[in-house]
């Protein structure tokens, strides 16, 4: 069984897989006043939760964005099992070219998003990533990632609406069809925030696909917050929610140290 770990600013995704298949799925709030053996102990308990012993565990991948958090994580995953652990960084291979100024500062979270799509779909893609903050990337039919933008995450903006102005509400998320006229201050606000986002990916996509090498791309969308975002986009997008975790198996099964060519 391979444990792959995925550490976002707000949230740790994990996954256990057997072979391809994924057998459990959860999320772990992400706080760095943590230590190594609190998320040991927690990692544990999701395990035994769904039946899964920890000594089945035959290697584990990891990716993060966070690096305070990086080090407990892997401190932590070395408390529950001592098999392999591969880390998400420069020097894995891909399958796929990085056409960055720094092909280092793509998040592992990405790197895990291309290759999943690129099994699945193959190129060339659109990849939305809708988490803490909304990333919208390219990547050519030449299986190269172009590079994208970086947009804030809805639910980052929800509360700063709120932290930063006097008299606008706290609101909740949730469908709000392609309605555009809020008819009081919290309607406005979701239908602002929904819609606005909405039409920002639809432009990208828009833009994306006109570049060379772009043509007819296939748009597919991951993340906590994907399907608010991409509910009202009028471009048709595919919504993966395991994208990330199965790219990281991915990543692992083309990266096993141990393994030798016969």
């Amino acid at each position: 069984m391979l444990l792959a770990l995925d550490i976002g600013n707000s949230n740790i995704s994990m996954g256990v897989f057997q072979g391809e298949r994924l057998l459990l799925r959860g999320k772990i709030s992400a706080q760095i006043g943590r230590s190594a053996d609190e998320y040991a102990a927690i990692l544990n308990d999701l395990l035994r939760l769904e039946g899964v012993e920890r000594r089945r565990l035959e290697g584990c991948i990891l990716s993060s964005v966070v690096p305070t958090l990086t080090g407990l994580l892997e401190g932590a995953v070395r408390r529950l099992t001592d098999a392999p652990l591969v880390r998400v960084g420069p020097g894995l291979r891909t399958g796929f070219r990085i056409r960055i100024d720094d092909p280092s500062q793509l998040g592992g979270d990405l790197v895990a998003d291309t290759l999943a799509a690129l099994e699945l779909y193959g190129p060339p893609l659109v990849l939305i990533d809708a988490g803490t903050v909304t990333t919208v990337a390219a990547v050519d039919g030449e299986r190269t990632y172009l590079g994208g933008c970086i947009l804030p995450g809805i639910r980052a903006s929800a509360e700063l609406m709120k932290e930063t102005t006097a008299l606008l509400p706290s609101i909740s998320l949730g469908r709000s069809g392609e309605e555009c006229l809020g008819r009081n201050s919290a309607d406005a606000m979701r239908r602002g925030l929904l819609l606005g986002c909405a039409m920002m990916v639809d432009g990208f996509i828009g833009r994306y696909r006109a570049l060379p090498g772009m043509a007819g791309a296939r748009a597919v969308a991951t993340g906590g917050s994907a399907e608010l975002v991409t509910a009202a986009c009028r471009e048709e997008v595919s919504l993966v929610p395991d994208l990330t975790l199965q790219g990281l198996r991915l990543l692992y099964e083309g990266n096993r140290p141990w393994r030798r060519e016969r």
